[in-house]
């Protein structure tokens, strides 16, 4: 950010601090300066929130933003020509939930692609898994990251849940963290957490059939924490279009990931921000494999619901309670 550019975000603070009634100096500087050490494209971001939120609670009028539109447009003229734009922004910006990020949007997409190389370094190909998700589909085309990624969700065969438990604990940058004591049906049994942050790695969990078919499994405690399996059992044709085993790089590191068909076909009619997703790869996917899912799907809808009496979550958990704390 420019001098010119900070002159403008600290002129347009102290008049809106003057609109909604402000007085408190601290915010008002705080608000500066946190607004002034981020990158141009996440203050603006930043300053459609707050006006926005203060147009909610009544404490500034529409007519205060549009007159004062243009401050907010000089500071990107490139990306920004008009209101209209600023709007179409907002509006993006709250479909993709992201009005209250943890971190900034540059400073998250940073720190997800840190998280991705190091773990995919860690795992050196030497696991059968498969990263499904935005992220995947966005770097598989080759397109720039857009919206907030709150974590990575990984599958991963629950035969290697043990080894790959190892190799995170002997990690310097990553942790392995247990859901069981809270999870319910859906959701992720454990997940990896890369540091102090909040960014972590979501763990799917998969059986692997002797013909190279999956069955994905959600593990849960019920009824006096018996523990229940939910399996979702997948035809091979199913699982070739949906598991691709083609070896990707990014930075030089290999990893692999599910079919952009696959994710998406998940993504299709799914949340706002998981349809922005299917629209940016929807000209790199084979309509024909997605008919094609659409169409497996429904011959897959069967779920085995059974006791568990004994499985590789009962090892894992067994190592937390004799020592190893839980999330």
């Amino acid at each position: 950010m420019n001098e010119d550019q900070k002159r403008i975000i600290t002129q347009f603070v102290h008049t809106f601090a003057q609109k909604a009634n402000i007085t408190n100096q601290d915010e008002i500087i705080y608000t500066i300066h946190r607004l002034c050490s981020m990158n141009i494209n996440d203050a603006i971001d930043a300053i459609l929130v707050s006006l926005n939120d203060l147009l909610d609670r009544k404490m500034i009028t529409k007519e205060d933003i549009f007159s004062n539109i243009d401050a907010i447009i000089s500071l990107n003229s490139e990306k920004y020509t008009s209101a209209s734009n600023l709007i179409e922004r907002l509006n993006w910006i709250k479909d993709m939930n992201m009005e209250y990020p943890k971190m900034s949007l540059s400073e998250n997409h940073q720190i997800v692609m840190e998280v991705f190389d190091k773990f995919n370094e860690l795992l050196n190909d030497n696991f059968d898994c498969y990263y499904t998700g935005g992220l995947v589909g966005y770097l598989a085309i080759n397109h720039q990251l857009e919206r907030y990624h709150g974590d990575l969700d990984l599958f991963v065969n629950e035969e290697q849940l043990v080894a790959l438990k190892k190799l995170v604990d002997s990690s310097h940058d990553f942790a392995f963290v247990s859901n069981m004591s809270h999870k319910e049906v859906h959701g992720h049994e454990y997940k990896i957490v890369y540091k102090d942050t909040p960014m972590s790695i979501g763990l799917f969990l998969f059986e692997r059939q002797l013909d190279n078919s999956i069955t994905v499994k959600e593990y849960y405690f019920e009824n006096q924490n018996q523990l229940y399996v939910d399996e979702h059992h997948f035809s091979k044709e199913y699982t070739e279009m949906s598991f691709s085993n083609q070896i990707r790089e990014h930075n030089g590191i290999p990893y692999r990931m599910m079919s952009l068909e696959s994710i998406y076909n998940f993504k299709k009619n799914s949340r706002s921000k998981d349809r922005y997703d299917a629209q940016m790869i929807e000209d790199h996917v084979d309509m024909m494999i997605d008919y094609k899912l659409d169409e497996e799907r429904k011959n897959n809808i069967d779920v085995n619901h059974k006791l568990v009496t004994h499985s590789i979550i009962s090892n894992i958990e067994g190592e937390y309670h004799n020592g190893n704390s839980t999330e």
